[in-house]
This record gives C-alpha cells, sequence and structure tokens, in this order.
C-alpha cells in the first residue's frame, strides 16, 4: 500500500468563480514524497476546483477550506485525481487518490485519524460517479490546465 512520508507545495491563491466554485489565480506545484517515489502535480492558473464536494452541513467534520495550507493542498489534489486527464482517463486509480487525500490530510494537522477516515469511508461509498464524470460545465478544458509526473523509487 502506498504511504505518504511528505508533501510540499505552492501557496494556492483562488478567485471564486459561482456556488462552491473557485479557479485558481496562480500555478499550483504538489510534490508528494511516498514509499513507492514522489508523485508531481500541475495545476495552472484558471484550474477549477470545489475543494471539497458536499453539503456545508459538514464543514465542522471536514472544512472546504480552511487557513492551513497544506490541508488544501491535500483536497485540491485529489480533486485534481477526480478530474480527466487530456487522455480522457485520471492520473491514478480512484482508490490510490482517496487514500492518498486520507494521509495527506493527517499529514496537514487538519483532520486527526477519525475525521480523516470518515472522510476516506464517504469517498469510498459516494465518490464513484464524481471519479467517473467527464469534465463539462465549469470543468470543461481543466485537462489542459493539468499536469502529472511520477517518480519511481
Amino acid at each position: 500500500m502506498i504511504k505518504v512520508n511528505s508533501f510540499t507545495g505552492s501557496q494556492i491563491i483562488t478567485e471564486f468563480a459561482g456556488k462552491d466554485l473557485w479557479r485558481l489565480s496562480s500555478p499550483v506545484y504538489v510534490d508528494v514524497f511516498t514509499n513507492e517515489g514522489k508523485l508531481r502535480y500541475t495545476m495552472l492558473a484558471g484550474f477549477p476546483t470545489n475543494m471539497r464536494s458536499g453539503s456545508h452541513l459538514i464543514d465542522f467534520i471536514i472544512p472546504k477550506f480552511t487557513k492551513n495550507n497544506q490541508y488544501n493542498l491535500a483536497l485540491l489534489c485529489h480533486d485534481f485525481a477526480y478530474t480527466k486527464n487530456e487522455f480522457y482517463g485520471n492520473y491514478l486509480p480512484r482508490a490510490e487518490a482517496d487514500e492518498l487525500l486520507r494521509q495527506m490530510c493527517i499529514l496537514s494537522g487538519e483532520l486527526g485519524t477519525v475525521r480523516a477516515g470518515i472522510m476516506y469511508g464517504a469517498l469510498r461509498v459516494f465518490g464513484g460517479a464524481a471519479y467517473e464524470e467527464d469534465n463539462t460545465g465549469d470543468y470543461a478544458g481543466a485537462e489542459e490546465l493539468m499536469g502529472f509526473r511520477k517518480w519511481d523509487k
């Protein structure tokens, strides 16, 4: 199983783009260091994100945005993983994307193991449709604003 050792990334700066939608104002680069190697996420200005799907009723358990950039990077990387790439697929398998998010949220210090576990469980039960969804509507063209690279150990 993949294990996140650490991750680092640039400061997220967004512009409000509509109900539960933001667009990056500047590029964001995230390096995730795992037991299997390094992952590099690249999201250019204009990349759309909802940061965390779902109702605002659960914000007190799993917030959409916080002042913790590490936590926000974790959410952004997961949104990236659920967005179709230029080849009409996803860069990571869904189970791996969900597990990376769980671990990154814990490492960020924003969520403990219980809240991260609740989030992970909800994703495993309810996230399939979002993972399979095409880039339409607010996400149309997102594939042009994404880059991904994986280095094996």
